[in-house]
């Protein structure tokens, strides 16, 4: 599996990163829509996209190239300790190599945004209970809600549940990002949402690491 360099531009109101992805014969686009206003969280790096296709690639038994630059960490996470964890959950995966053009030892210091999945569930409350609400060090309180659909609802329940899920965002007073993708594409097949939805949130992470 060949994985393109972030390509990273505006579309109706939207800020759309995308990779081009060559597997199997096909060439494909991964892609994830954020608003625009957020345009400044995006990373320029390719982490995003090596999180969220190292399940697929595992299954079809690819090796994984980036034409881009990923973080020296993750590319040692993610072709070693994790990809045991995954095999042992998943026995139908295999195990690969991952090549990338650069690594990147990470910034000499960090962003200082904390992010988090904002549902409206009972888990998302005792999240903000303790890192919003409650005595929480600065550098662990929450300034950022998500709301991510990355396979488990169609384009108009995502946004009509975002809307509903808004007025919390506004009287938390944080910003609330929607952030759209086609991740869903990539794991057709055997790949349901409940065995891949830790890898497949926290590439959003990776995405708004910029800030």
């Amino acid at each position: 599996m060949r994985i393109g360099k972030p390509q990273v531009f505006e579309e109706k109101q939207q800020v759309v990163y995308c990779v081009n992805v060559a597997s199997q014969g096909s060439n494909e686009t991964l892609w994830y829509a954020i608003q625009a206003e957020h345009a400044a969280l995006l990373s320029g790096l390719s982490d995003a996209a090596l999180v969220a296709l190292l399940i697929p690639a595992m299954m079809r038994g690819e090796d994984i190239h980036l034409e881009g630059t990923i973080s020296a960490k993750l590319h040692y996470n993610l072709s070693r300790p994790l990809q045991k964890i995954l095999r042992h959950l998943i026995p139908s995966l295999h195990p690969i190599s991952i090549h990338a053009d650069t690594l990147d030892d990470g910034p000499a210091t960090r962003a200082s945004g904390v992010a988090t999945g904002f549902s409206g569930g009972i888990d998302s409350y005792c999240l903000m209970a303790d890192h919003f609400f409650g005595e929480v060090a600065p550098q662990y309180k929450v300034t950022h809600l998500l709301f991510n659909n990355l396979g488990t609802r169609s384009e108009p329940e995502f946004r009509e549940r975002y809307r509903r899920l808004l007025p919390l965002a506004q009287r938390f007073g944080l910003p609330f990002l929607a952030i759209d993708s086609n991740l869903d594409h990539f794991y057709a097949g055997p790949l349901d949402f409940q065995q891949t939805h830790t890898l497949r949130n926290p590439s959003v992470a990776f995405l708004v690491q910029g800030g």
